[in-house]
């Protein structure tokens, strides 16, 4: 039994950003071709109360991109019939939150610079830290910064979550120590070491959780053309007064010409070892890192103690876009030996197929406690389906309505008496009206 509960515990932590992906994952960003001008702008209307008062509520979010330069803005705006709320701008110094962030160069340039507001910073092959996100929410923005700088022979990849208080730092050096022979494939093969430390998970500084996770990495990018670009890799990570767990990988992206389909995949073979989880700092640690459940305080590095035996897994992902406007993704990761450990999510955005833009549709289908293939696509406490669709009601005016659908399990009838089990669907309706503009 207690293996039993110790391999759940595993699987649900593992599991819980895949879970909610389905609301939150987006492509990486593409490098914009030299000389390249875009721009975009999304917004929202709204109403908030705050300490009993009413207030307007106006966001505006463009954002924009020439060649390597890339800036995005926020300009959240709360005001009623007294004017703007002044609390919000006071100090002055505030008013620096209005740049969301700022960026030179693009993931994996010679040079690579973000400063402000971070939703994927990846280091390595990301078995350490992988699309982590320093925004929690628009009332507690972060500045970090992403800096990689790219020398050829060696380079490194570094990140800062807040630079207004001692929180989360991590690097990662490398070098390729036989970029001079020349010798084509070998001349590639790369060595890293990365580490990084939350110095303080629950923000108070007469605690001591900080966490540190640190490994190395090897590198072989086997082809590298326009066309084809693979690369094998390994890492190892070790959690500081934990476990330990590491891990062999393959990842290919196939790009054919004049982009009518490019294809994006990763295939890892995963050794874990007890008390140790792979993606320490994902998209959602600042969630997870520091939790109060009913005034019980829960860090993320203490439910390590629950993971007791070793594991291995597997995790794949398959990404796909059509002619530039259809986009699939698809990802499965699931524990060998321990039953009900899959994780399917799938999802797909078919807004560029509808001409005029006046149209947007995105859906996702996510899915665990999969023991099997015969568990695929059933409907049970463990599946969550979404679907979001906009309309352009009025020029440059967008409603959004989400849907939601989740199933609960019953037992019992209206009075309480015991029934043969069932599926019930409980579905949820969300609309929402944004501002959105494309220049």
């Amino acid at each position: 039994m207690a293996k039993s509960i110790s391999a759940l515990l595993a699987i649900l932590m593992i599991i819980s950003a895949s879970f909610a992906l389905a609301q939150t994952e987006e492509p990486a960003a593409q490098p914009a071709a030299t000389g390249d001008f875009a721009a975009q702008m999304m917004g929202g209307l709204g109403v908030v109360m705050i300490d009993g008062d009413m207030y307007y509520r106006v966001q505006l979010v463009p954002e924009l991109s020439f060649s390597k330069i890339g800036l995005g803005l926020d300009v959240d705006l709360l005001f009623n019939n007294d004017g703007i709320r002044k609390e919000d701008w006071n100090p002055r110094s505030r008013w620096v939150r209005v740049i969301r962030y700022a960026r030179w160069g693009h993931k994996h340039d010679r040079v690579y610079v973000r400063a402000g507001a971070l939703d994927a910073a990846t280091l390595g092959h990301g078995s350490i830290m992988y699309r982590y996100g320093n925004q929690v929410n628009d009332a507690d923005r972060k500045i970090g910064m992403e800096l990689d700088l790219d020398f050829g022979m060696a380079g490194f990849e570094s990140v800062v979550s807040n630079f207004g208080r001692a929180e989360i730092y991590g690097g990662r050096g490398y070098v390729r120590p036989l970029k001079s022979t020349g010798i084509p494939i070998i001349k590639n093969f790369e060595v890293g070491t990365t580490v990084v430390s939350d110095l303080d998970p629950d923000q108070r500084s007469g605690t001591d959780d900080g966490v540190t996770v640190f490994g190395f990495d090897l590198g072989l990018p086997i082809i590298n053309t326009s066309l084809l670009y693979t690369q094998l890799y390994y890492d190892f990570a070790k959690i500081k007064n934990f476990g330990s767990g590491n891990l062999v990988g393959i990842s290919a992206d196939l790009k054919f010409p004049g982009d009518i389909l490019i294809l994006s995949s990763k295939l890892e073979q995963r050794f874990l070892g007890p008390r140790y989880l792979p993606q320490y700092f994902d998209r959602f640690y600042e969630v997870e890192r520091y939790q109060l459940f009913d005034t019980i305080p829960v860090w993320k590095s203490y439910m390590l103690n629950y993971l007791t035996e070793k594991r291995n897994g597997t995790y794949g992902e398959l990404a796909a876009t059509l002619v530039g406007k259809l986009t699939i993704l698809g990802s499965y990761q699931a524990i060998h030996k321990v039953p009900y450990s899959g994780v399917l999510h799938f999802g797909t955005d078919l807004s560029k197929l509808i001409p005029n833009n006046k149209m947007e549709i995105r859906a996702a289908y996510d899915q665990k406690g999969i023991n099997g293939a015969r568990d695929l696509f059933t409907n049970n406490e463990n599946t969550l389906v979404t679907v979001e669709g906009g309309y352009q009601v009025y020029s440059h005016v967008m409603l959004y309505l989400t849907y939601l659908k989740t199933y609960e399990k019953i037992t019992k009838d209206d009075d309480g008496n015991t029934i043969p089990a069932y599926y019930k669907s409980v579905e949820k309706f969300s609309p929402r009206l944004a501002v959105k503009f494309n220049f």
